[in-house]
């Protein structure tokens, strides 16, 4: 019976990865076509209908967003960010270390918007790291700053379900968000 059930799990966990394969190779064909918004910014279009409820397919999402920015030379920082968000979903935390500095401001000028960007990518860079007290200390200057721009309430939500799941991988880690 044991033997079975050990069938079972590795002829579905088969399946899936063949699914998320298909589905990439289905993308790579069509989604190079599409504008930015269309790919990026629409829900159940490009990258994100390999994401979709009950589909976890983060690797070939990565791999998707990373080809559309080769093919159309697109210098959107939203397509990076998901990019490292989804190698981070995939559990390949050095990928989404290395795409999320990509998508850092090299001078923040809240003078102009109030959004605490580079705080809460570097406490996503420390989840990835597994340091929780610099997670800890970027997360806190996004929640000083939750009233000045919606973003950082929204932020802060997030950082704290990484901080709250700080043992669990980033894929629980950010399904577990609290309204």
């Amino acid at each position: 019976m044991r033997h079975l059930f050990i069938l079972l799990m590795f002829f579905s966990v088969s399946c899936y990865a063949q699914d998320c394969q298909v589905l990439y190779q289905q993308h790579l064909k069509t989604d190079m076509k599409l504008n930015y918004k269309e790919f990026d910014q629409t829900m159940g279009n490009g990258f994100r209908a390999l994401i979709k409820e009950g589909l976890d397919c983060h690797q070939e999402a990565a791999q998707l967003i990373e080809k559309y920015i080769e093919v159309n030379q697109a210098k959107e920082s939203s397509l990076r960010w998901h990019v490292a968000q989804s190698w981070g979903h995939a559990g390949d935390y050095l990928q989404a270390i290395e795409w999320s500095k990509t998508v850092l401001i090299e001078n923040e000028d809240f003078t102009k918007r109030e959004l605490r960007w580079n705080d809460f990518v570097l406490a996503n860079i420390a989840f990835f790291e597994k340091d929780k007290a610099t997670l800890t200390r970027h997360s806190a200057v996004v929640a000083l700053a939750k009233d000045k721009h919606f973003g950082n309430e929204l932020n802060r939500k997030f950082l704290n379900s990484l901080i709250e799941n700080f043992d669990q991988s980033y894929n629980y880690a950010t399904k577990q968000i609290k309204p």
